[in-house]
This record gives C-alpha cells, structure tokens and sequence, in this order.
C-alpha cells in the first residue's frame, strides 16, 4: 500500500488551539462523572430489584436493540433516528481510529512498537465512510427537524406545562442538541473540504462530499487560516456537543442501553407480587421513592419519542391516560422531591430532615383518571425503544388505592365481591359453574379414578362457565377435544377465578388468596396440561402462578386447535366461504407472543379467506376489556371497542374471528351498536373450527 495516500493528523493547526482541545477534555470529563453521580443518587433512592441474572443474554439484547436500534425502525420514520444515530456511533469510531494513530502512535513510537494503519486503502476506505457518516448526520436530523416543525405529530406532544419544570432542559428541549449535531457533522464537512483545498492533495476522489465543498470553498477564497479557525469552531461544537449529553434530552443515549441492560427478562406483562406480603406494613405505591431503582431508571431513560401512544387505546379514544406523560410528569415529581428526598437519606440519624408538602403523586400528579384508565394491554411497553416498563408502575398505584385507601371505581366493587364469595366477578353460584357442559358427559377431575389417565384439564374460566355466549364457545371446544380423541376432564365447581381481574384492579390481597386456592387445587392433581380458551386465565396460569407455587404446561386454545389439526386429529372438512379477520387477543399476541396457531388453523378450514389488518399480532389493539376494564366503564372519550371494531372493519370481514371470551364480548357489543348483526358475525375460533369439522354443539 502506499504510505503516502494519507493526511497529517493536526495539520496547520498551532500548539495553543491542541492545548485547547485537550484541556476541554476535564470539564467534559467532569459534566458527565457530575450527571452520572446525580442519577445514580436520584435512581438508588428506589427500592431493591434484582435485575443482574442471564448477564450474557443482557448484554446480547442491549447490543440488538442499543446499538443496533432494534427496536427504532420497526416504525416508518425510524430511518432518521436510525441513520444519526449509526452516524454518531460512526464517527465516533473514526474518531477514535483518528486518536490512535496520533496519541496512540506516539506512546507506541516512544515505547519501540512502531504502529500505525492510518495510510493506503484504508484510508481510502476511511474517508469515504466518514463521508457517508457526515452526510447521514446531517440528512437524519435535518429529517427530524422537519417532521417536529412542519407536520408535528401528536406523539412528541408534550404534557400540561404546569406538570413541567422550569429547567435547562426542558427550556432547551431537543432543538438545542439537535442543532449541535448539525452544526458538528456540518462543519466536520467543511473542514476536511478547507483542508483539501488548501493542500490540494492527488487522492480526493473517496472523499466524494469533502472534495465538493472543498471547491466550494476555494471558490470564496478560503484558505489555511480559514480552515485554522474552522478547525477550533469544529472543535468546541464538538465539546459543546458531548458536556450537553447529560443534562438535556440527550441523556436518553446513555441511560436508555442502560435501561435496557436491565430490563425485565421474565414473561410480558407478568406482574411482580408484594414481597413480603404478610409482614409488610404499606401495600402497592403511593410515594415515587417506593418505586424500585429501576422505575425511578425508567423515568430518566425515556426520550419522550411518543411510541408507546401508537397503539395505545386510551390515547386513541381521547382518555386522560398518556403513558410517555405519565412517565415525564412522574420524572419531573421526582426532580422536585429529590431535594427533600436526598436530605432526609443524609439525616437518617441525624437531624430531621425537612419534609415533602408538595404535590401527591397520585391525586395531583398521575391523577386518578389516568392510574384507572389502563386496560392492560402491553402496547406501551411493546412500542418503547429503551424498555420502559409502564403497567407494573400503574398497578403499583392501583394497589395502594385499593388495600391502603379502598379508593377504586365503584363498578369494581361487585367484581371484588363477586371473586370472594362466589369465586366469579358476576357474582353467579359457584354451585352452576359445570351447568353448561351437563349433557356432554364430560369427567371432573374429582371423579377421575386415576389423574395421570387425562391428557388434558379443560380449564373453562368465568365467563366459558357463566356467560351465555361464551358458554357456547365452551361446549364447543369440548366437542373438538371429544372429536379429537382427547382425554380430558374439568374441575367443575372447584374451578375459581384465575383473580386476573382482582390484580389487574389492584386488589392484590384478593387475587393472592384466589391464586393459592387455586394452585392448591392443580398441585392436587397434578395435571399434565392445562387448556383454556381465555388469554386471562392462560397468562395467570403460565406466567403468574409460579410465584405462589404453581408451575405448569399451559396451552391456549388456539394453539391446541393447530396441534390436533397439524395431527390429524381434527379435519375441517366442511367449506365456510367468508372472508374472515382476526383479531388477536392483547394477552395471547402481545403479552404471550402466539399469533401463528389461530391463522393456521383458519386456514386449514376449507373455503376461508383470513384478511389482516394493520393492528394485528404484536401490534394489535385492545378490546377494551383487559386490566379489569371489563367490570368498569369508560367515561372518557368514546368507547375503545368501537374503535378496535372500526379497525377490523377496514378489512371488510364476513367473521371477526376471536380467541378470548372478554374480546367477543365486546366486539360483539360494537357490532350490535352498528346494527350490522344481519352483515356480519363475531365468533370463536372453537365455534369456526367445529363447524367445519363436524363437532358444533348448540
């Protein structure tokens, strides 16, 4: 290669301007170890949370979705944040390569080891990627600029200003760091163009942007005392750049990796219990210093980017709840207490510390419209880029409303007692929960000689038991499991609620007692496999009863149905010429990651047509029902339901095709509110299946 396809590193550069660069290094050095230590002060005033198990695994997800932005351009306009942000990462690295073979070569010349690569092809190679990095820079944010001045969405909105503080960083928002980028990768450009200029060297064809401008600048006259003094004005953009890292919107680029290191690697949307139930003298959240470290973690991490409202339904049907709002103004709360916070941590036994008088975090600053408002559904969490975990942080509140103020929606009452007395939310005899399968001759496992002779414990549910509709659904499941050869049995009237709804409202005390009851049942009988047609029930079962004692295999529906068809076991064989949608549960596709099994097996029915919409698997949109939303009503906004039923609509369905009990309900509701019931159908997909196969019963 040839050594003289190079540059002199710090060329026409005097003595004074590298002193200046160096020396900027301390305070740069110091503003980031001061915010450092400031977050890590405000995060540890949190609660314990073990979050350092399956490091490897950490560490391999936080590359995906730090690094390689993973979960950024899964959306549209991901590309601008995606394309500034490999270039920043780019031209940090050339950067760094830039110092090696400067400070680095010098230690190394002193040392004996000559070393240095910064010369030839590479060289070359160099200069055309940190073109291509330059140009990415400024072309992303520039993208950015434009979409948040020209035609700003509704996501980047931001919460009442009240609810905000007074601070550097919010007066700066994103325009000032944005700005700095541009003015650095900008003037990056022109520089290696005022130095092509002014030394003129053979090989400037790789550096395709840098040689242009450099003409450019030529042409005006430029010379080496321009590039001098655009070389220092490069430089403290730079350092400008780097010291408002930490203390303005940006800080999103080191605390949200950090945020995603530690992220949650249990199931989706499983809910932690209160530790030490019995003992503990407060239940649930009502201080945002009794949130764990890695919430208080959440609050500094977000980029308030807005992803988590795409799908949300709250935000879609006009709802006091924003997820990003509530995790800004809870963050801004925590700013404002820290004072207060951190004084009464250095006193702890000394002096009395001052105490909190300012706004309560509930009432005044999540405000109970919002903490009730939640259905659950997981969107929120799917859509955030840094892994903001928001559900757990508003059943934590929940709960405290509930078990230390007995403050919750009053139509919830009923639910409660309902699951306490009767072991259902409607509150119906818990002696008719098997009256709807009397004449399928279908055993209870009471009555089974021998358990390990089932295959499979039928698992019906509150409303497979009492809901008329869903009754319907339940007797047909059972017909496809007899058809299919299946040995299976129900519990009958030892059967209770999962107390899904129970926790999801907040009543943690409730769904604890219901949730041992019940794992004392299954650990009696020990069953191989549990089938359910509820997304509810199969998550709490799953995912949720291992930490009272319960673990098990745990099937849906859906997926059982593709398993029987993919033997053999079960044959569609009658043609149903409908064009079909389904809409898939928020439990089963969002929470549970299962989409494949209930299109496959819609497929394998002769004569349908399955349509997708755009919210649909992973990207779905809630019911309505979930988060104990089903035993409640909505007073805000219009009605999610109807909202889900338009979206499904757009598909132009025969059949919405359903695989959870609290789904046809309130699809069902929509379509009757439509008066379309004579257009179209909403069904199970037990109820599809069955009918082809041969197995519906009435």
């Amino acid at each position: 290669m040839n050594e003289h396809v190079t540059r002199e590193i710090l060329w026409n550069i005097p003595v004074s301007f590298i002193i200046i660069m160096y020396a900027l290094l301390v305070p740069t050095i110091a503003a980031f170890a001061y915010a450092g230590w400031r977050w890590y002060r405000l995060v540890s005033l949190g609660q314990s949370d073990y979050r350092i198990d399956q490091p490897a695994r950490r560490l391999m997800l936080t590359l995906r979705d730090a690094i390689g932005q993973g979960n950024v351009i899964r959306e549209s306009w991901g590309w601008m944040h995606y394309s500034f942000y490999v270039a920043f990462i780019g031209l940090t690295i050339g950067t760094t390569i830039v110092l090696i073979n400067s400070d680095i070569k010098m230690l190394a010349d002193w040392l004996g080891y000559p070393f240095y690569f910064y010369y030839g092809d590479f060289y070359l190679v160099f200069k055309a990627a940190m073109d291509t990095f330059f140009l990415m820079l400024i072309v992303g944010v520039l993208a950015e600029g434009a979409r948040r001045a020209l035609r700003r969405p509704s996501l980047l909105d931001d919460p009442p200003a009240p609810k905000m503080r007074d601070n550097l960083e919010n007066r700066l928002g994103y325009w000032f760091p944005m700005s700095l980028l541009a003015l650095a990768g900008l003037t990056g450009l022109m520089l290696e163009g005022a130095r092509i200029n002014a030394t003129k060297p053979d090989f400037t064809a790789w550096a395709y942007v840098g040689r242009v401008i450099g003409q450019i600048e030529g042409a005006l006259g430029a010379g080496a005392t321009y590039h001098r003094w655009l070389w220092i004005t490069h430089v403290l953009l730079v350092y400008a750049l780097f010291i408002s890292f930490p203390f303005t919107k940006l800080r999103h680029f080191i605390l949200g990796p950090l945020n995603l290191l530690f992220r949650n690697l249990g199931p989706r949307g499983r809910l932690a219990p209160i530790k030490e139930f019995e003992n503990a003298e407060t239940f649930g959240v009502s201080q945002v210093e009794q949130y764990t470290w890695k919430q208080l973690l959440d609050m500094a991490a977000c980029l308030e980017c807005g992803r988590c409202t795409i799908n949300c339904p709250t935000v879609s049907t006009g709802k006091a709840l924003n997820p990003k709002h509530l995790v800004m103004v809870q963050r801004e709360h925590l700013l404002d207490k820290a004072p207060f916070l951190l004084a009464a941590k250095a006193n702890r036994n000394g002096a009395k510390a001052p105490s909190w008088s300012g706004a309560d975090m509930i009432t005044e600053v999540a405000t109970e419209q919002v903490i009730w408002g939640c259905t659950t559904c997981g969107w929120c969490e799917e859509g955030c880029p840094v892994g903001i975990e928001h559900i757990q942080r508003i059943v934590d509140m929940r709960r405290h409303q509930v078990l230390m103020e007995s403050k919750f929606p009053q139509e919830a009452t009923g639910a409660f007692k309902g699951i306490e007395i009767q072991g259902n939310p409607w509150g119906l005899a818990q002696e008719k929960r098997a009256e709807w399968a009397k004449d399928l001759e279908i055993p209870r496992m009471a009555d089974v000689e021998k358990a390990d002779d089932i295959d499979v414990l039928y698992w019906v549910g509150c409303a497979g038991a009492y809901d008329e509709r869903n009754q319907k659904v339940s007797r047909a499941f059972a017909s496809l499991m007899q058809q299919a050869g299946v040995k299976f049995a129900i519990l009958g009237t030892e059967e209770t609620c999962t107390g899904d709804p129970a926790r999801r409202l907040g009543n943690e005390y409730l769904y604890a007692t219901v949730a041992q009851q019940n794992v004392e049942t299954l650990n009696r009988y020990k069953p191989r496999r549990i089938v359910t047609q509820c997304p509810h029930c199969f998550h709490n079962l799953k995912n949720e009863y291992p930490d009272f004692g319960g673990t098990f295999e745990v099937t849906h529906e859906a997926e059982f149905i593709d398993e029987l068809i993919r033997a053999g076991r079960l044959r569609p064989r009658r043609e149903i010429q409908q064009r079909v949608t389904y809409h898939d549960p928020c439990y089963m596709a969002r929470h549970n990651r299962k989409w494949d099994g209930a299109r496959a097996a819609l497929r394998a029915i002769p004569g349908s047509e399955v349509a997708e919409v755009e919210q649909s698997k992973n990207r779905t949109f809630c019911c309505g029902a979930g988060g104990g939303c089903m035993w409640k009503e909505e007073h805000e906004g219009t009605r999610i339901n109807q909202k889900r039923f338009d979206q499904l609509s757009e598909a132009k369905p025969e059949t919405i095709a359903v695989g959870c009990p609290f789904c046809m309900t309130m699809l069902e509701d929509a379509l009757k509110s439509r008066s379309l019931e004579e257009s179209m159908r909403v069904r199970d997909l037990s109820e599809l299946v069955a009918e082809s196969t041969g197995a519906q019963r009435k």
